[in-house]
């Protein structure tokens, strides 16, 4: 009975702590919200880029010559004649030659844009014109490579899918030129082509891509052995070879005059004196001489200009569109749909 009694006590002492608390807690002011915090202004807009400007020199393309698609007159360097087929079926050809058939589709599609655009170019040009009364040839050396027996599905999907697309610069035609390996980086057109092409080329830009995930290892990085001697008759320098030196490079790291003395040469003529196949880019990372030889280590393969196809697989690999891959390797370029 005595321990039910202080049970009643305890529990009526517990009630009476609950009611205390709860009537401090009435009087207690009622917690403030914090103030808000002032909300940013907004970042201001950025202003547009500006559109492209006509390139001096680059006379507008009169799109009104191809509302249809035209027949071509092809140069078959094999056989040392001419034929005569609808663009795009050339176009098959080229593309199955200069791209692995079974790579990507939109790297598929990126290149017959861009080997589309360097046709009419050639057209308009009259080069091919010039040399065997045709319009195009099969020759690499003259135009693009051409390997008809090489078409898949894959490529017919990708020229139908372009139908017509040509690239512009503010309204005029680019020069669609591109390679294998950019080394990673884009040359300029200063770096490759710097007599070749007189007219500015704003949309050849140092542009970089990770491509190298997918580069073959031997297109990465290289190396090859020159006989001083060939590289003094390249250079034109009769002196001492080991005087012979790269004086400048350019934006993207490129061999713009190579030379000793007074005799120089721009890097693109230097590599082709020296063959395209031996020394694959004029991307060099590192040149010595060990008394009878010059020793080239270099990245890539090819030009470095415009579109590069081991970037293009890259991109298309990471799901990246045609377009945005044009775009990335041709700056401020546009397509441009010619005919149905």
């Amino acid at each position: 009975m005595r321990n039910n009694r202080y049970s009643v006590f305890a529990i009526v002492a517990i009630f009476v702590v609950i009611a205390v608390a709860g009537a401090f807690a009435l009087l207690r002011p009622p917690a403030q919200k914090p103030a808000p915090l002032p909300t940013p202004p907004p970042a201001p807009a950025q202003p547009a880029p500006p559109p492209p400007q006509p390139i001096p020199g680059m006379p507008p393309f009169d799109a009104d010559k191809y509302k249809a698609e035209p027949t071509v007159a092809v140069w078959m360097a094999d056989k040392g004649q001419v034929e005569h087929m609808p663009l795009e079926k050339y176009l098959e050809g080229v593309i199955a030659q200069e791209m692995e058939p079974d790579w990507p589709l939109e790297a598929l599609k990126a290149q017959a844009i861009a080997s589309r655009t360097l046709t009419i170019s050639a057209i308009e040009a009259g080069t091919i014109r010039r040399l065997h009364n045709a319009d195009v040839s099969t020759s690499k050396d003259e135009l693009q490579a051409y390997a008809p027996q090489k078409v898949n599905a894959a490529v017919r999907d990708a020229v139908e899918a372009t139908r017509g697309q040509v690239l512009l610069y503010a309204g005029s035609l680019i020069y669609a030129i591109y390679h294998s390996s950019n080394g990673q980086i884009n040359a300029t057109k200063e770096e490759s082509f710097p007599k070749e092409i007189p007219q500015p080329t704003p949309y050849f830009q140092p542009v970089t891509d990770d491509s190298f995930r997918y580069t073959p290892a031997n297109i990465q990085a290289w190396e090859v052995k020159i006989p001083a001697g060939e590289v003094a008759a390249a250079v034109g320098y009769s002196g001492n070879p080991g005087d012979i030196t790269i004086l400048e490079k350019g934006p993207s790291g490129r061999i713009l005059f190579i030379g000793a003395g007074d005799k120089k040469v721009y890097g693109a003529e230097f590599r082709k004196a020296v063959g395209y196949d031996r020394l694959k880019s004029t991307l060099i990372t590192e040149m010595t001489f060990d008394g009878s030889h010059f020793i080239f280590k270099g990245k890539g393969w090819g030009n470095g200009v415009g579109l590069c196809q081991w970037g293009a697989y890259t991109f298309a690999k990471d799901g990246r569109s045609a377009e945005e891959i044009l775009k990335h390797y041709y700056v401020g370029a546009e397509i441009r749909k010619l005919w149905d």
